[in-house]
């Protein structure tokens, strides 16, 4: 692939030749060169993000790590006794374990992940979603991170979730941002 010269006049004009480095080539043909990490909040967005997951691991064969962060609990008293922040702790972690096997299952990614041999694993991280994420695709070396937009909903929904842009800006990995397609029958009743 060969892009056209801009003008000499141009600054941004070199006298080298734009050429895509074997790694981008791969990422760019559906083919990461690594597992594929892809945080999931259970919305429309992570099923398209898993679905375009699906897609780049039967042709890589890469593997796939589904990842779903909990948040913090806040002790706002600050007088809370340990015994009961750990309940707490222990129902929230089993809440979105129970989460993610309703989506895993809503969605029959393991019968489709199973089909195609696909490998794949679930985990649950506690802490700010950005450390985790990033930890994750270190961690397992990830040839690509795949994304959920995150659309906000209000004033600023047009813009990028804010834990995706900052993904976006800090991940030292490639990183896939996909959104759900809206449904047609919906919008047109809004107009």
């Amino acid at each position: 692939m060969m892009l056209k010269d801009p003008p000499n006049d141009s600054p941004a004009h070199s006298d080298e030749v734009f050429s895509l480095s074997q790694e981008s080539r791969s990422v760019m043909d559906g083919k990461p060169e690594g597992p594929i990490v892809i945080p999931v909040d259970f919305s429309l967005d992570s099923v398209e993000a898993v679905k375009q997951g699906y897609n780049m691991s039967v042709s890589s064969k890469e593997p796939i790590h589904l990842l779903h962060v909990i948040p913090e609990l806040g002790d706002k008293s600050g007088k809370e006794k340990k015994k009961t922040a750990e309940k707490k702790l222990r129902k929230q972690r089993d809440r979105a374990s129970d989460q993610m096997a309703k989506f895993l299952r809503n969605n029959a990614i393991p019968t489709a992940f199973k089909k195609e041999g696909i490998k794949y694993h679930t985990s649950l991280a506690r802490g700010e979603p950005l450390i985790a994420i990033l930890a994750k695709a270190e961690k397992v070396r990830a040839g690509i991170i795949i994304m959920g937009c995150g659309r906000n909903s209000g004033p600023s929904s047009n813009l990028l979730g804010v834990t995706t842009e900052r993904v976006l800006r800090l991940a030292q990995r490639p990183v896939m941002v996909v959104k759900h397609p809206l449904d047609k029958k919906k919008t047109e009743t809004r107009r």
